[in-house]
């Protein structure tokens, strides 16, 4: 379909009643101030309206694509697309009078119009509602526009586990053990509430930019109830959860699980946060689903050699395929947890796995890497230290008056070694003529020895002899010498 005229965008964009038609013109009207009476296209125009934050990208595509109707529901309307899953679609919403803003996760029609389905969601929202923990992601409202089904949640801005462990790699040893411990606090709430959440796992777990955890999710939660109401048993859906965190009843039935069922899915995420994968990382579905029914894990310490022996024992505790092997409660394992903490030893394995040991009286390279090696895209870039101070393999740098100087570019010791150099070379000149000097003192005395030996000198003329034996020696002729030479020496 071809795009739109800026006009026809206008149209859509009025129609959809997104933005107040005030507020419209005021901006259109500062959009001319900045065309200068230019003619505007429509990647401007969207673009203004985008920055001046009258609408969002999304409403862009949707208006784009001919649509301009559906941004509202109740009283919000909807921001933005969230995220989808199989059960539902979560839209970013604001409030239309508070300004708050809000996820709202909708219901598929196709689901709700079994009216059995329908009560059932409703009693099971209302019980998850009920949860008011700063490690639970809010559910304040379960509402109705026309025919959709949705429900009102907190909207928390962060990123879930799953996705930092990805992009910057396993957590540290403190960072582990204490995300987990949030999560065990917001499980022991929902647990005191007979809710079991059934899907626990690092995607579902979301990290605020406050360093805050919150868990995700409880659209799986199982309310302790009669089973035989329960919405997954009338729909037949045993198997409910993820198959990388799965217990191994809950692969059995998902109605016959209890908190424990949380704990076993809770240690598979503690045990990804330390490798950076799920227990048992290959295989199919129903092998894996398979293994966590029949197999032990690799060792953490397989991919993560330094990691302290208690935080192993706790995650291998937390997956023990026998319910009545794990940890009873969360508030248990929160415990073990903080003694690991506070032991010390997760502190320690960390500065052994960061500065590791160098042999006395060398330079480690571990100490020096740093300074050579460009930041990449740490923050670390931000803050660079003075060149005088960093030697730098890569060309010239400025010394401390700010000129360049190439005998600085190799490392700091080497320019003292330079300067006693230069200073010792002032004494080889004149210690070298002065052993000149006595080496031709001697080599003279010893001819003149010699000639004296073989043909003993007259007694008018003693000094004579060595006269002529001192311009051979220096391949002259004693008819070359002057005669005040001559004289001086006779």
């Amino acid at each position: 379909m071809s795009q739109p005229s800026a006009k026809s965008f206008l149209k859509r964009l009025e129609r959809s009643g997104i933005v107040e038609e005030n507020r419209l013109k005021q901006e259109l009207a500062n959009l001319s101030t900045i065309a200068a009476g230019r003619t505007v296209n429509l990647a401007e125009l969207a673009s203004h309206l985008i920055d001046s934050g009258l609408i969002t990208r999304w409403h862009t595509e949707k208006l784009l694509a001919g649509k301009y109707k559906g941004f509202f529901l109740g009283k919000y309307k909807l921001l933005g697309h969230l995220g989808s899953g199989g059960m539902s679609n979560v839209y970013l919403a604001q409030h239309r009078v508070s300004g708050q803003f809000r996820a709202i996760k909708v219901l598929p029609k196709g689901k709700v119009s079994d009216k059995s389905y329908l009560d059932r969601f409703y009693l099971e929202a209302r019980a998850a509602a009920s949860l008011n923990h700063p490690n639970v992601v809010r559910i304040y409202d379960i509402c109705k526009a026309q025919e959709t089904h949705y429900m009102v949640m907190e909207y928390v801005k962060g990123r879930d586990l799953y996705e930092i462990v990805k992009e910057n790699g396993p957590l540290s040893f403190t960072q582990a053990a204490e995300v987990t411990i949030q999560a065990a606090e917001g499980l022991i709430h929902a647990h005191q509430r007979k809710l079991v959440h059934r899907d626990i796992k690092p995607a579902n777990l979301l990290k605020t930019d406050r360093g805050d955890v919150k868990i995700l999710d409880l659209g799986l939660a199982l309310v302790n109830q009669d089973d035989s109401e329960s919405l997954t048993v009338l729909y037949n859906e045993k198997v409910m959860g993820t198959a990388d965190y799965l217990s191994p009843e809950q692969a059995v039935n998902s109605h016959q699980v209890d908190h424990r069922a949380d704990i076993y899915s809770l240690g598979c995420t503690l045990y990804f946060l330390l490798t950076g994968h799920p227990p048992f990382p290959n295989g199919t579905l129903a092998q894996r689903i398979a293994m966590h029914q029949s197999q032990t894990p690799a060792d953490i310490r397989d991919s993560r050699p330094s990691c302290p022996a208690a935080l192993v024992q706790v995650c291998q505790k937390m997956m023990n395929k026998d319910v009545e092997g794990r940890y009873n409660s969360c508030r248990e394992l929160k415990l073990e947890l903080l003694k690991v903490i506070e032991s010390g030893e997760l502190d320690e394995s960390a500065r052994f796995e960061s500065r590791p040991k160098e042999p006395s009286g060398e330079i480690s390279s571990a100490a020096i890497g740093p300074l050579q090696r460009p930041a990449g895209n740490s923050v670390v870039e931000a803050v660079k230290p003075a060149t005088a101070s960093v030697p730098n393999k890569h060309g010239p740098q400025e010394d401390s008056l700010g000129k360049g100087n190439p005998e600085t570019h190799s490392k700091s010791i080497a320019l003292p070694k330079k300067k006693r150099k230069k200073k010792s070379q002032k004494w080889i000149l004149p210690a070298t003529i002065l052993a000149m000097f006595a080496i031709l003192v001697i080599v003279l005395t010893v001819v003149n020895i010699l000639i004296q030996k073989d043909n003993p000198p007259t007694e008018a003329r003693p000094r004579m002899d060595a006269k002529i034996a001192l311009t051979r020696l220096i391949g002259g002729h004693p008819a070359s010498l002057t005669r005040n030479l001559i004289d001086d020496t006779c």
